[in-house]
């Protein structure tokens, strides 16, 4: 699963879309050896920020590896030394291609463990180690550089030491340690022998703080709940460690902390701050101990008295959350005077940062923006969302941090550029009883100076009381269209990340297939360059993944929606039988997908062959539900829900039953329904959710309802009361108020897809009001419409994520486009059911698939 820091990644080479880190624009910073012509027999590449330099065609193998971190000043330096090292003795090496994606590798976003290895020799055997650590420790004596997690320091450094299998530019593979270890059946180097001893050795001096837990972790230091050992106080531990954490300036961890105590100095007595109770180098990392502050972050707080999240909660606490949270602001903006009566001001204010006491008192603590009150630079770290703009004075920043804290604390949704403002201002005067003058107050404070006025023309779009169909589906159409890139072999259109190096490509749900889909399913043109474009992405694929959702199997579909069955067949022939025996066993990219699109083709052709591999796969499945719901597959959390978990087996089933009218298919797809029911969960609220054992999950993708497809059709051929009032409930689930993120597969374009199969009404009060909604996360790009995708940090177009999820949740309220996902419309029942009593039954799904009957897999 992806975490937010490779999001972060994902935002650094484009202000406007994800996009993949390779395209971070440092053509200014390269470093000269980056542009150099490799030696004559020396092959040159490029991979991610590294340029790779190879002495023949011959990859490195396994072996030892050197990692060279030095400072920013001195990296260019270093890297023209270990150019002519290498090149001298034909040893292959990486370096990171410019001083400004070094500073990122060294962020204070990011991963500690490939971080600050910036340049890299494959040494290979240890004579080669010896003697490279040797000439090179000469060459490079006394360049400062950060630590390198999950290697072997040799000697002061910056040389530092790893053994194994090379991953990409001699980064660390996934499960890689972070602290050395020596390699199993490989002889230490004698070089190594004294610089492993100093690793296992204590560091000189006691460290007098027991850390107990960590409260959060960067690349430059941590945050620890720990107990003074000398007193037994508890304390908060902020660790701090050289050249690493790099921020916008250059600047690393022990710079900044040392600055903020600096400043904290001058604020002894307030109690709104944390006392600094002491500082302490130790192990060459600088400590900076605080006093523990009793309370809950204001994040917290606010996430457990949210009254948004569905309609019957805000009725009833919006008042008092009203009230609570204006409280709060109150006491903040006090707080935030009294630093200013010092001097001082903070450049960032989030609500992680606000610690609410249990007697309603606030104070500040994560004070890393701290700084002189005449100092108007934006904040080098942090986070844009809460951070007061470069150039304000000390009050008027002070004025925007509450701002923002206010908008956030009665609408959190992220936004970009000051006329989406308007509707979350008007959001915000609709759901709760804030004081007269208090949108327009907010407009006042966040609108840029000197901006000139603009109105929400995309949102307006959407928040009309009678929304205009055709004029939305036009500029959204538009939209795509305008984001599109057939120039570019990675993607057509941009999407959200999907994994920490992918982006784009042909797939359906995040690629190019899912957005023909969209356009197709909506009655928009597809022009032959796109599929031109995704016929070629699946022909340079060297090894192209099966699946519905996430492979090949969903190309094949799309292309045969849009007409073209000779190449949707081409493609679907580049998954030959052998390659439908994958692991997974859902919809997205499992089998139960496979079974789907090989049962579509096998009606559209007449082709025996591939309605054997489909029931083939069902057999395979229902033995499976039989057995219990699908395994967790290694070091991942089990899967559940639609797209991922049994329910994906029991759309299947049921899609079976339509074609084969075999009743014993009914039984099996409760079954498989049931792996999921159980799970569901009924908050305070009223909300059901699935708990997918971290959290409880409303969404259509992994959550509660995406169930209600399934659950529809299955009441179709076999009513039940209790299986409909689960429907009821989640009919109601996807009436929330609030929904973080816009898109289908996790946002509220979701909920609009699955009221809209439930036959709600466009008028009603649900469905329109989610429409309403979506308002909140339109944007225009280009004059036209568009969507953020998920975390809502870049606009996107896919399927999943962005506005062809959107176009097609959309166009199934209005227009009666169909299902929103391949596979989701019933069909008509081919052959009649058996008459009751007379059919061979698999069991009966009772109220939540529970079993019965003949426990036998059906014949298939």
């Amino acid at each position: 699963m992806l975490t937010l820091k490779d999001y972060d990644r994902f935002c650094l080479a484009d202000p406007v879309f994800y996009e993949v880190p390779e395209r971070y624009p440092d053509d200014h910073e390269r470093f000269a050896a980056a542009r150099r012509e490799p030696p004559r027999g020396w092959q040159r590449g490029e991979s991610g920020w590294w340029i790779t330099l190879r002495p023949g065609p011959a990859a490195p193998g396994a072996g030892w590896r050197i990692h060279v971190s030095v400072a920013l000043p001195e990296l260019a330096r270093a890297v023209e030394i270990v150019w002519g090292h290498c090149v001298a003795h034909a040893l292959p090496f990486d370096f990171v291609r410019s001083r400004a994606t070094a500073r990122e590798l060294c962020g204070h976003r990011a991963e500690p463990l490939p971080g600050n290895r910036l340049i890299t020799v494959h040494a290979g055997d240890g004579a080669t180690l010896t003697r490279s650590l040797e000439e090179l420790g000469v060459l490079l004596a006394g360049l400062p550089g950060a630590y390198v997690a999950g290697a072997l320091r040799h000697g002061p450094g910056p040389l530092y030491v790893s053994h194994g299998p090379p991953g990409p530019e001699g980064l660390p593979r996934p499960g890689d340690r972070t602290v050395f270890a020596p390699p199993g059946g490989v002889p230490l180097p004698e070089p190594l022998r004294a610089d492993l001893e100093a690793l296992r050795a204590r560091p000189a001096g006691g460290f007098p703080y027991r850390a107990e837990r960590a409260l959060g972790r960067s690349h430059g230091g941590g945050t620890y709940l720990a107990v003074d050992k000398r007193t037994g106080e508890r304390v908060v531990l902020r660790e701090a460690r050289p050249y690493a954490g790099l921020d916008e300036r250059g600047e690393d961890a022990v710079t900044r902390l040392d600055r903020e105590r600096a400043a904290r100095e001058r604020l002894v007595g307030l109690d709104c701050v944390p006392r600094v109770l002491g500082h302490l180098t130790h192990a060459e990392h600088r400590f900076l101990a605080e006093e523990f502050i009793e309370g809950t972050s204001l994040l917290r707080a606010a996430a457990d008295a949210f009254p948004l999240t569905s309609r019957e909660r805000a009725a009833r606490e919006a008042a008092p959350y009203t009230a609570w949270a204006l409280d709060v602001v109150d006491r903040t903006e006090r707080a935030l005077h009294a630093l200013y009566a010092h001097g001082l001001r903070l450049g960032e204010l989030r609500p992680e940062n606000i610690v609410v006491r249990p007697d309603g008192r606030v104070a500040l603590v994560g004070l890393g923006t701290l700084t002189d009150a005449g100092d108007d630079r934006a904040p080098a770290t942090g986070d844009p969302g809460f951070a007061a703009p470069p150039g304000l004075t000390a009050p008027d920043a002070l004025r925007h941090l509450l701002d923002r804290l206010r908008l956030w604390l009665f609408l959190p949704v992220p936004h970009r550029g000051p006329g989406k403002l308007h509707t979350l201002t008007a959001a915000i005067e609709r759901h709760y009883p804030v004081p007269r003058g208090f949108g327009a107050g907010l407009l006042t404070g966040l609108w840029p100076e000197g901006h000139p006025a603009e109105d929400d023309r995309a949102g307006a779009l959407l928040a009309a009381d009678r929304p205009d169909w055709p004029a939305i589906r036009d500029s959204l159409v538009r939209g795509i269209h305008a984001t599109a890139t057939p120039d570019r072999a990675d993607r057509l259109f941009p999407g959200g990340p999907t994994g920490t190096g992918e982006l784009g490509g042909p797939g359906l749900a995040h690629g190019a297939a899912g957005v023909l889909y969209a356009l197709h399913r909506t009655g928009a043109r597809v022009p032959e360059e796109y599929t031109a474009w995704l016929l070629d992405a699946v022909r340079r694929d060297p090894e192209p993944a099966p699946g519905l959702h996430e492979g090949l199997h969903g190309v094949a579909f799309v292309l045969d929606a849009l007409g073209l069955r000779a190449e949707a067949l081409d493609v679907l022939g580049l998954c030959p039988p052998e390659r439908d025996a994958v692991p997974d066993a859902g919809l997205a990219a499992g089998r139960a997908g496979i079974a789907l699109t090989l049962l579509h083709f096998a009606g559209a052709t007449g082709d025996p062959a591939l309605l054997t591999r489909a029931l083939g796969l069902a057999g395979e499945l229902g033995r499976a539900v039989e057995d219990g719901p699908p395994p967790a597959p290694p070091g991942r959390p089990a899967p559940y829900g639609l797209l991922h978990g049994a329910t994906g087996a029991a759309l299947l089933f049921l899609r079976l039953y339509e074609h084969t009218g075999d009743a014993s298919l009914l039984g099996l797809a409760g079954r498989a329904l049931r792996h999921d029911l159980v799970r569901l969960r009924t908050l305070p609220d009223g909300m059901l959710t699935l708990f997918d054992g971290t959290a409880n999950l409303p969404y259509l993708h992994g959550g509660s309802t995406g169930l209600a497809f399934v659950l529809r059709d299955l009441l179709r051929y076999r009513p039940d009361p209790r299986l409909a009032a689960v429907l009821t409930s989640l009919r109601l689930t996807c009436d929330a108020v609030y929904v973080r993120n816009a898109g289908l597969l996790r946002g509220r374009a979701g909920s609009v897809a699955v009221l809209a199969a439930l036959g709600e009404p466009v008028t009603g009060t649900a469905l329109g009001g989610q429409i309403r909604r979506l308002s909140w996360y339109a944007q225009a790009y280009r004059g036209h419409l568009a969507f953020p995708g998920f975390r809502m940090l870049r606009l996107s177009a896919d399927l999943a994520t962005g506005a062809a999820g959107v176009l097609l949740a959309l166009g199934s309220a209005f227009g009666a486009t169909g299902p929103v996902l391949p596979f989701l419309d019933p069909r008509p029942v081919a052959v009649p059911p058996a008459r009751e009593g007379g059919e061979r039954r698999v069991g009966d799904p009772g109220a939540a698939g529970a079993g019965g009957g003949d426990p036998r897999p059906v014949a298939v």
